[in-house]
C-alpha cells in the first residue's frame, strides 16, 4: 500500500487496531515498524486473507455499510450474535485517542453487568471511527 502522511494521535491509533477501512477496502494488519523514530510503516493484506469465516464477511458487511460520520474519532460497538454483529447502543461523550488505545488494549470488557470479548478492531479514517466487534462471554 502506498505511504501516506497521518497525525501522530492516527498513526497511533492505527498501529494498534486489527484492521483499517480505507479507500473503500478492509486491510488487515500484519506488523509495523519505524525507521529512526520518523518513518512508520504498517503492513496490510487484505483483510478476507487474515480472518476467518464467519467473522470476516460479518465484518466486512458491517463496514462497508456504515453511512455515519464524525467530526471526531468515535467508538462504534457490534456485538456478535452468532450469525452476524449487530449495533450495540452506547451513549458516550466524545473519547480521547488515549482512551481509545486503553480499550484497544483490553482484551474483556463489562458494560451494563455483561462481560464482553474484543474480538477485533477496526480504524475507519473516512468516518471518523473506530469499530469495536465483540461478543458476550460468561467468565
Amino acid at each position: 500500500m502506498a505511504h501516506e502522511s497521518v497525525s501522530g494521535d492516527e498513526l497511533f491509533l492505527r498501529k494498534l487496531v486489527d484492521a483499517t477501512y480505507l479507500n473503500g477496502r478492509l486491510w488487515g494488519h500484519t506488523s509495523h515498524e519505524n525507521e529512526d523514530n520518523l518513518a512508520h510503516s504498517i503492513y496490510v493484506t487484505p483483510f478476507k486473507e487474515q480472518v476467518s469465516e464467519p467473522y470476516a464477511s460479518a465484518i466486512t458487511d458491517v463496514v462497508s455499510g456504515e453511512r455515519s460520520v464524525s467530526s471526531i474519532v468515535k467508538p462504534t460497538y457490534w456485538l456478535w450474535n452468532g450469525h452476524g454483529f449487530h449495533p450495540m447502543e452506547r451513549n458516550e461523550a466524545s473519547v480521547f485517542t488515549l482512551e481509545l488505545a486503553q480499550r484497544l488494549l483490553d482484551h474483556y470488557t463489562v458494560l451494563d453487568g455483561r462481560t464482553y470479548q474484543y474480538l477485533f478492531s477496526v480504524l475507519d479514517t473516512g468516518r471518523n471511527s473506530v469499530h469495536f466487534f465483540l461478543e458476550e462471554v460468561d467468565l
